[in-house]
């Protein structure tokens, strides 16, 4: 029921206050309809899931405008400032249209592809005055509470701007008054106007309002939950193209152009680093070059990157290659100084400053060599075929195909002694790669192939793991092998410690003089350095990595740097490095 005042004026006329006029009512009116009850229950559903998101926006703005805006002017100016900002600038990526806007503007369907552009439009073009409008009027705010903190705004201000009624059109910050000088709001005020510092200040006013309110005293209502998301969008986003932000970053910008907007005179100038390996210190590297005035070349047999730890879960068909390789020039395609070179290094010419790829050779002003590490049998080469490592994604699927297969023909042979020999499993080597093999393959056998063969069961596998060490993961502290034995003992795998291997064909394994009868042997025993220390002709150590100085660098030449376990290091805790994923990024990054 609408309440009905009536005030007599002087000369005996009456106003009446409070009747809503007829185009009020008529709106009131469309809003109680269907289609209103429709716009308050299914368009903020629409906003959350960031489906249609302004023309939610848009619908729920003009409910603002019609039922709110005469009753409750204040709440609904931050409802109409936060709508106002999605429908001009749209969802972020976080959202479904943020998901379906890369093709939404090639769709062959009808007035997409010109809604599409229409709305980028609205963006390009009204985006930056909207912005610019909103710190405005973030900045009056401010500017009205210090200038009410000094000496009351009746004597700054014009009294048509310094009524109560104009303040509430302001946003309102309690405990501002209280909390600051006037002077540091008036400071803060100003930047916001100018859009200079924009994120800092807004930052700084998110941190005081709600700190200071609870700090002085003051209310904490709704009022200031609103101030949050309101700085939120300044903070997140910027002070729009109309601010000393954006001026100040275009002249840095004209100053110093980004690398893909140098013309090719001064690109080829710059010096050349060339990083032989993709892998975890060859990323390292290049990204740590990001911002350094030189062109980058990153040389890798393979385009892709690998995550080797997960290798042992591609061979036991725990997880497809896909999912632990990313292709190398996806990973640098922001990177304009990158370039990604498919090739196999042959040799490193360091006089000449040079690399071999076969026929082709590449100059150099600084070498990275980060190649990494291959299997090494200490010796036995000719033990390879029958016991496969674990260095690449070809590996992995050779030991998977293995797997399977002795699964497989376990199920088709005839003969017990047979068929034990294909359940039997071998992984010389107790280090971290052979620890989890062995613990994967037991995992396979009794949990991942359950009821899948009709004349064995495959929990009856047989998992033996050898180590020469007296424990597995000698590297480790003993606690850690002792739990990791625990572990593996839990799954059933057989570690023999303290155990050499002396031979290994296609039917088992010799160890210490007992033969295991086994169809399946894996190695994961030892690694060798790449021929990095041949090509350039410097010292190495037994494991055949190159000795380099605490800066990574070769002695005698401080052109080139090896990392990873290309490297033998005594920077940690005065030993060396180890030979793990953190150790060759902390080494590519320095």
């Amino acid at each position: 029921m609408t309440d009905v005042s009536q005030h007599i004026l002087p000369d005996g006329q009456a106003i009446v206050r409070g009747l809503p006029s007829p185009s009020a009512s008529l709106l009131a009116g469309l809003a109680a309809t269907g289609f209103g009850i429709f716009i308050q229950t299914i368009c903020p559903v629409l906003l959350a899931a960031g489906l249609f998101t302004r023309f939610a926006a848009l619908a729920l703005l003009l409910q603002v405008l019609v039922l709110q805006m005469p009753g409750h002017a204040q709440l609904a100016l931050y409802s109409v400032a936060l709508l106002g900002w999605i429908v001009v600038l749209g969802p972020g990526p976080l959202s479904l249209d943020g998901m379906f806007r890369p093709g939404m503007g090639a769709a062959a369907l009808p007035l997409v592809g010109l809604v599409s552009r229409g709305l980028a439009g609205l963006t390009r073009r009204v985006g930056p005055a909207y912005a610019f409008l909103l710190r405005l009027w973030i900045a009056a705010g401010l500017a009205a509470i210090a200038l009410g903190g000094v000496k009351g705004l009746t004597n700054l201000l014009p009294a048509s701007m310094a009524t109560p009624g104009a303040m509430a059109w302001l946003p309102q910050m309690p405990g501002m008054a209280t909390g600051l000088a006037p002077w540091a709001l008036l400071t803060l005020a100003a930047l916001l106007a100018l859009g200079l510092l924009t994120r800092a200040v807004a930052l700084v006013l998110i941190v005081l309002i709600p700190t200071g309110m609870l700090s002085w005293g003051s209310h904490f209502g709704w009022i200031t939950l609103l101030n949050l998301p309101l700085l939120g969008l300044p903070l997140l986003y910027g002070a729009g193209a109309i601010s000393l932000d954006h001026a100040i970053a275009a002249a840095f910008r004209r100053r110093f152009p980004p690398f893909e907007a140098l013309p090719a005179p001064p690109v080829a100038s710059l010096p050349h680093v060339i990083i032989v390996g993709g892998g975890f210190g060859g990323l390292a590297a290049a990204r740590g070059l990001r911002y350094a005035p030189c062109r980058v070349t990153l040389l890798d047999r393979h385009n892709y990157h690998l995550f080797q730890p997960l290798l042992y879960q591609v061979a036991t068909a725990w997880l497809s290659p896909a999912e632990i390789a990313t292709p190398l020039r996806e990973m640098f395609r922001t990177q304009a100084n990158v370039r990604v070179l498919l090739g196999e290094v042959t040799g490193v010419d360091p006089v000449l400053r040079q690399i071999a790829l076969g026929e082709t050779r590449l100059a150099y002003d600084f070498l990275i060599i980060a190649t990494g590490a291959r299997h090494s049998y200490f010796g036995h080469d000719d033990w390879a075929p029958a016991a496969p490592g674990l260095k690449g994604i070809e590996d992995a699927l050779d030991i998977r195909r293995r797997l399977l297969f002795a699964f497989e023909a376990a199920e088709s042979s005839q003969d017990e002694a047979e068929r034990r020999a294909w359940l039997t499993f071998v992984i010389v080597g107790g280090g971290p790669t052979g620890v989890e093999l062995a613990g994967a393959i037991a995992e396979l056998a009794q949990h991942g192939l359950t009821r899948e063969f009709r004349t064995f069961d495959p929990a009856t596998a047989r998992i033996v793991l050898v180590q020469a060490a007296d424990r597995v993961l000698p590297t480790f502290p003993r606690s850690l092998s002792n739990a990791a034995e625990r572990s593996l003992a839990a799954l059933g795998v057989e570690v023999l410690t303290s155990r050499k291997v002396k031979t290994v064909d296609a039917s088992g394994a010799d160890v210490e003089g007992e033969w295991i009868t086994a169809r399946t042997v894996m190695w994961a025993a030892g690694v060798a350095a790449s021929p990095a220390a041949a090509w350039l002709g410097v010292e190495a150590d037994p494991a055949g990595r190159v000795r380099v100085g605490p800066d990574l660098r070769v002695p005698g030449r401080p052109e080139i740097f090896v990392i990873g376990d290309t490297a033998v290091c005594n920077a940690w805790r005065g030993g060396p490095a180890p030979g793990l994923a953190p150790a060759a990024k902390q080494g590519g990054a320095t």
